[in-house]
Order: C-alpha cells, then sequence, then structure tokens
C-alpha cells in the first residue's frame, strides 16, 4: 500500500464516519445477503457489533502508516477471529460488503482510485490478521 494511497483511505474514512452507522448498516446487511449463515456468528446486539467495527476500522485508519502500533491489534483480532470459526471466504464476502457501504455511501466520490486503496488497505488489515503468531495461550477477548 502506497503512502499516497493510506491517505485516500485517511480522508474518505472521515468522510465515511460521518455516516458510521448507515456504513456499519450497509456493510452487515450486504454481508447477510452474501453469507446467510454468517449472521448465527453474530449472537450479541447487532448495533454495538456495528460500532466495535467503526471503532476498530478507526484505529486501523489512524493507524495504517504505523505497524508497530497496528499490527498487535490486528493480530489479536485475527485471533478472536479463528477462535470465533471465521473462514477464509468470510473475509472475501466482508471486503466485498466493505466496498459496497463504501460506494453507497461515498457514491460518486468513490471513484476508481479510492477504490483500489480500500482495497489495498482491507488486503494488508486481513493479511496480517491471518498471519497472526500462532501459540498454545488462551485467547484474550476484549472487554466491553
Amino acid at each position: 500500500m502506497t503512502p499516497k494511497q493510506q491517505e485516500i483511505v485517511r480522508t474518505t474514512f472521515a468522510q465515511l464516519e460521518a455516516h458510521e452507522d448507515r456504513v456499519a448498516d450497509l456493510l452487515y446487511q450486504e454481508l447477510f445477503r452474501m453469507e446467510p449463515k454468517a449472521r448465527e456468528m453474530f449472537r450479541g446486539d447487532m448495533q454495538e457489533q456495528q460500532k466495535k467495527l467503526m471503532r476498530m476500522l478507526r484505529v486501523a485508519v489512524e493507524n495504517i502508516n504505523d505497524q508497530g502500533q497496528l499490527q498487535p491489534m490486528l493480530y489479536n483480532l485475527g485471533m478472536i477471529h479463528q477462535s470465533y470459526g471465521i473462514e477464509p471466504h468470510h473475509f472475501v464476502s466482508f471486503g466485498s460488503a466493505l466496498l459496497f457501504a463504501i460506494h453507497s455511501v461515498l457514491k460518486e466520490h468513490c471513484t476508481k482510485e479510492v477504490e483500489e486503496s480500500w482495497k489495498a488497505a482491507y488486503h494488508y488489515f486481513v493479511l496480517t490478521m491471518k498471519n497472526f503468531p500462532h501459540s498454545e495461550d488462551p485467547v484474550q477477548l476484549p472487554h466491553h
């Protein structure tokens, strides 16, 4: 991911944050349309889940150019998602749902360059999550 792509993701995320409830709602609607069985993985309050998603995205975007800060968080997310039974195809569907939500909210401002920047960022996030260091230690789930 280039520095220019990082800046595009930061800038467009600022625009998305103004509509964060809609972004999260559209994302999960699209995810569940593509992966109906994925709905079963979400046992808690979906509004709270949507807020968690947007908080995590915010932290990831804010630290997009600081691997030292971002990598431990993404490793932890990877361990948590593995413990939930997330499979590789879920990451693909989630990425598609994220782009759908971004397109839906940004409309004409979601240029090819914006889309490619978000794809690069998401690819980095997921690759890091999937490559967390494996150990025998139990996964520490975050407290609410």
